[in-house]
């Protein structure tokens, strides 16, 4: 049987059905993601049967989706390695100390959002942020009793907005790449749209801040905390050498996993030190099973009981599965026949941004990858913004509003799952991560005022009214 290729109008139903089933199974069940995926993978694979395709094409392409996972699964695991180490040798219990001293709890989350900021965009890289200050500030948030799922929320703008402004972020040079556009003319075009994605984003967690009172009792939680760590740890320097460490090698654009690795001997190092009397055999119980905290002080014992690969099967199991659904979806050719489908709509140049920020987040929903949601878009929309008079920064831009950004939305998506496992939260920060929301709806207002909009062939920003008055005025002359 030959295969045939899905029609618009029934991929965009089986889309649809796909986000009704995973939507309901976690949003209204409660159910962790990987069963859903299992199930809608059914699902699509019944029609994949139905167009012609075999058994064995779809074996070859859960393969092949499975494989581009396996870079993420070896830094996922390595985390847990190295998490499980960190709290062993005293990394966590430092920064959460000098944390506990120095931040104050009204403006916590603010401050949250802009140290994650700077990490990600000096390492180019929201995993590396989000796994070295992001874990730090979960520590603290918990000495302060702040919700840690808007802990979560705050590390997770931060490091997006970070990693989406710096000229060293594999997508933001995949998206510049994609689009044929400079790197730092897409980063400067992309400030019209993160900076007040960012600002608003401060505005509410400011609010919420102010508005979360710090009661007495709260307060001398903090300081039975911080008199526990002193206590029972030993609180130096020397144990921040492998995060500073990994960041000066992210930032200096050596690849995760050497980076990690070497951190990780730093670690292994440094707890000799911090641990008197501590054996190798320990330590490496420790990395794989990760660490338990008995110090009689609940909050440090939640805190600290974490880390080792044990922790990160959670994560990279859904990434398994996740990448397989995504595999079918590609082999049967769903979302490529939706973005074909979007191109007889696109008439205005605010329906050209709009398609691009629907495409974006159909394929982030439909497959769960972040690089597939910023080049399947890109390249099927480049013609596009070429009929429209719209320069290719502005569809780089517009790639990165949603694709990159909201990503990490999708909570069986490879870096959902890093954020569920690594901050060891739920689905619970999604809602928090406000930038994720805010900035594809300024992307599509921009669209249709024509604000910032560059055309293909000026060098000035011309509105909306302006540019479709000159294709107008050219189509008849």
């Amino acid at each position: 049987m030959e295969k045939r290729t899905p029609s618009f109008s029934m991929s965009l139903a089986v889309l649809c059905l796909v986000i009704a089933i995973l939507g309901v199974s976690i949003l209204v069940y409660g159910a962790a993601p990987h069963i859903p995926i299992v199930l809608v993978a059914v699902v699509v694979a019944l029609y994949g049967f139905k167009l012609g395709c075999s058994w064995k094409d779809l074996e070859k392409a859960v393969t092949r989706g499975v494989s581009h996972g396996v870079p993420a699964i070896l830094i996922l695991s390595l985390i847990g390695i190295l998490v499980g180490v960190w709290v062993l040798n005293g990394t966590v219990q430092t920064i959460t100390y000098y944390g506990l001293h120095v931040l104050s709890p009204s403006l916590f989350l603010v401050s949250t959002v802009l140290i994650t900021a700077i990490v990600a965009t000096m390492t180019g890289s929201s995993w590396s942020a989000i796994s070295t200050i992001g874990i730090a500030l979960m520590g603290v948030a918990y000495g302060m009793e702040i919700s840690p799922a808007m802990t979560a929320g705050a590390i997770v703008c931060g490091a997006i907005f970070g990693d989406k402004l710096s000229p060293l972020s594999d997508t933001t040079n995949l998206t510049a790449a994609t689009a044929k556009v400079d790197i730092f003319v897409h980063i400067k075009h992309m400030l019209w749209t993160t900076i007040p994605s960012l600002i608003i984003t401060l505005l509410i967690f400011g609010v919420i801040g102010f508005m979360t009172n710090q009661d007495a009792a709260s307060t001398e939680n903090v300081a039975a905390m911080i008199t526990t760590l002193e206590n029972e740890f030993m609180l130096t320097p020397v144990a921040l050498i492998s995060p500073l460490l990994i960041i000066i090698l992210a930032f200096r654009k050596v690849n995760s996993i050497p980076a990690l690795v070497i951190g990780l001997v730093a670690a292994v190092a440094t707890t000799f030190y911090t641990v008197p009397g501590v054996s190798f055999g320990e330590i490496m119980n420790t990395a794989h099973f990760g660490y338990t905290a008995d110090t009689g002080d609940e909050a440090i014992d939640s805190l600290l009981s974490l880390g080792g690969l044990d922790s990160m099967l959670f994560g990279v199991s859904l990434i398994l599965i996740a990448l397989s659904f995504g595999g079918i979806i590609r082999e049967i050719g769903i979302a490529h026949a939706i973005i074909s489908g979007m191109r007889d709509f696109l008439k205005s140049r605010g329906n050209v941004i709009t398609s691009t920020v629907l495409s974006c987040l159909g394929i982030n929903i439909a497959v769960g990858e972040q690089y597939l949601s910023i080049i399947l878009p890109g390249q099927m929309l480049e013609d596009s913004y070429e009929h429209a008079n719209l320069h290719p920064k502005n569809l780089s831009r517009t790639l990165e509003d949603a694709g990159t950004i909201i990503h990490p939305l999708i909570p069986w998506g490879v870096t959902g799952a890093f954020i569920m496992t690594t901050l060891n939260v739920g689905v619970g920060y999604i809602p928090f991560t406000f930038i994720s929301f805010i900035t594809p709806v300024i992307a599509i207002i921009y669209g249709y005022t024509g604000f910032t909009l560059t055309p293909l062939e000026k060098g000035k920003v011309i509105s909306y009214e302006e540019g479709w008055a000159e294709q107008e005025a050219s189509s008849e002359r």
